[in-house]
């Protein structure tokens, strides 16, 4: 037969779950703001016409790989 009294959970359980929140809103906050930073950083290297090292021919006669599908 099931406890009619749980036991209530330990005192450090909330304060762990407050700060295991604000740890998981960081780390979406950081990836966040590190792929817009990235994305600008993209844009900026391709409006100047400098091509990305994944993207550059291979030899003289390579006119560049095509761009992957999206």
């Amino acid at each position: 037969m099931p406890n009619p009294n749980p036991t209530p959970p330990p005192k450090g359980a909330g304060k762990f779950a407050v700060i295991a929140g604000i740890i998981v809103a960081l780390i979406i906050v950081v990836t966040f703001i590190g792929m817009n930073t990235q994305h600008a950083q993209d844009s900026k290297e391709q409006q100047s016409g400098q091509v990305k090292p994944s993207e550059a021919p291979l030899h003289e006669k390579d006119l560049g790989k095509s761009p992957a599908p999206k």
